[in-house]
């Protein structure tokens, strides 16, 4: 017997050889087509990213810089040195930690970052993304902007020991010397750089609050502003006099002699102060709060974490600093217990305090002392409220 096999019996759909069924082609042509799709999306993705990854953009970054105790020690060139040390005084033993906070910078003008890295930095709540032109104003280069920095930390460790010797009734020499006259200003012609300011209208000048009390009282006189002034002058070690005619340098402004003034001091013993590579003036609080605590016997800090920042001058009061924000950051993550911040940034505090901080505002070296000292002994210094107090709007809480 001959047995037939019935036409399609036992295949499955799509088996064997035969021709696709108009469904099966239109179903190969959809997935082929999306397959594509993607792989176009893909390249375009990726070259974007190319795309991105080596365009330079006109922003740099700052984030949080190193944070280093100053009543510790630094690496210097793979040594380890004392961020502060004080010859020919008394020094007590110190506990606790005094931080100076910083903030790095990402980007020059001649080694951008890429659109990419800027992009990547909006998803960092501890970076800020800034106009180039914003850190390196009029041209100033990179090399330069690290210069006026260097020169900025300098002047600013004498002026936070002085702050912390005058809070301790030590005696400090001050003198104002002339780093530099603007050029067709007042002074243009008859003062030079170098030359010790001695006497203003007769007044001893030895602090700029002096010079200041002085020339306001020569040009608040009847016809002051246009009557010259006397000014003593130590020039090369030679005494001299020479009379000049305040002027405002520029519409409007208060009348001055156009002259570039660099405080010195003459302190009664050694102070060396370290920090490597960090630059600028706002360490200038944690500086004189860590030479005050090394010479004061007892720890300031007692066992707790206490970051800060700020300039100073040296009758103690303490001013505007840049990058609070990065620099909470860099304090909340070394474990900071209580937070220093100048009462003039109190416009810059972010919405959400980074980490479990107290953040105490203050405008003077007194201030920053007590409000440590009130930390140490289990209570609460001056907060936020600070700013509400001083007539500053605060934004964090």
């Amino acid at each position: 017997m001959t047995l037939h096999e019935a036409p399609g019996a036992d295949r499955q759909p799509g088996a064997g050889s035969g021709p696709a069924t108009p469904d099966e082609s239109v179903r190969g042509t959809s997935s082929g087509r999306r397959k594509l799709r993607w792989a176009y999306l893909v390249l375009g993705i990726a070259l974007v990213w190319l795309f991105a990854a080596v365009t330079p953009s006109p922003y740099a970054i700052e984030r949080p810089g190193p944070v280093v105790d100053a009543l510790g020690t630094v690496r210097i060139a793979g040594e380890e040195t004392s961020v502060i040390v004080i010859d020919g005084a008394e020094v007590f033993p110190t506990s606790g930690s005094l931080n100076v906070l910083s903030v790095s910078l990402f980007g020059t003008p001649k080694a951008h970052v890429s659109w990419l890295e800027a992009g990547l930095a909006l998803f960092d709540p501890s970076a800020r993304i800034v106009p180039m032109n914003e850190v390196f104003p009029g041209g100033l280069t990179a090399d330069q902007r690290s210069q006026e920095s260097a020169i900025m930390m300098s002047q600013s460790q004498y002026r936070a020991v002085a702050a912390a010797l005058h809070r301790l009734e030590i005696p400090v020499t001050e003198q104002l010397s002339v780093a530099r006259v603007v050029a067709e200003g007042p002074a243009d012609g008859l003062l030079e750089s170098g030359d010790v300011i001695q006497e203003i209208g007769g007044a001893p000048i030895h602090t700029i609050e002096d010079l200041r009390t002085a020339l306001a009282a020569a040009t608040s006189a009847p016809g002051g502003i246009q009557q010259p002034v006397a000014i003593g002058i130590l020039r090369k070690g030679t005494p001299l006099s020479v009379s000049i005619t305040p002027a405002p340098l520029e519409a409007g402004g208060a009348p001055l002699f156009g002259i570039v003034l660099s405080q010195e001091f003459e302190f009664p013993f050694d102070v060396e102060l370290t920090l490597g590579d960090i630059g600028g003036p706002s360490a200038g609080l944690i500086f004189a709060l860590s030479v005050y605590d090394a010479l004061t016997p007892g720890g300031l800090a007692g066992d707790l974490e206490v970051s800060g920042t700020g300039t100073i001058t040296a009758d103690g009061a303490v001013g505007r600093i840049g990058g609070l924000e990065q620099k909470m950051w860099g304090a909340s993550r070394v474990g900071t217990d209580l937070f220093l911040m100048p009462v003039a940034n109190c416009p810059d505090v972010p919405a959400s305090i980074p980490g479990n901080m107290r953040v105490a505002p203050v405008a003077t070296l007194d201030e920053a002392i007590a409000a440590i000292e009130s930390a140490v002994a289990g209570e609460d210094p001056p907060g936020l409220e600070r700013c509400l107090s001083a007539g500053h709007a605060a934004s964090g809480g």
